[in-house]
């Protein structure tokens, strides 16, 4: 799997550097944190609550982008964005987005811990 593809190497690099021996530890809170946000937007969606899309997708981007995956955290906004602008239309379309980059970035985090 290509972590180019889903990470900012160089972020991510720093990160695990600077955590040390902690970064297991963050990668494994972010994981379980993560998968309820995923079904939380999901229903947000169905329920066509635009301030709990938006504001899910605000902590989903900025959780993301702390651990430097920044394909999901890219996904993220666009929904966060959508969400403010109260337009969920075809949002279900990037929901499922964020959830297969959302197993993508876990599968190659479980390698890394």
């Amino acid at each position: 799997m290509d972590k180019a593809a889903h990470f900012d190497l160089d972020g991510l690099a720093m990160l695990e550097e600077v955590m040390e021996d902690e970064f297991p530890e963050l990668v494994k809170v972010f994981i379980q944190d993560s998968t309820p946000r995923c079904d939380a937007l999901r229903a947000a969606y169905a329920a066509q609550d635009s301030d709990q899309v938006r504001e899910i997708a605000h902590s989903f981007k900025g959780a993301s982008a702390n651990l430097s995956a920044v394909q999901l955290a890219e996904l993220c906004f666009v929904v966060e964005t959508a969400g403010r602008e109260n337009n969920l239309l075809g949002l279900n379309d990037k929901i499922d987005a964020i959830e297969a980059e959302f197993a993508q970035v876990q599968t190659i985090f479980q390698t890394m811990i």
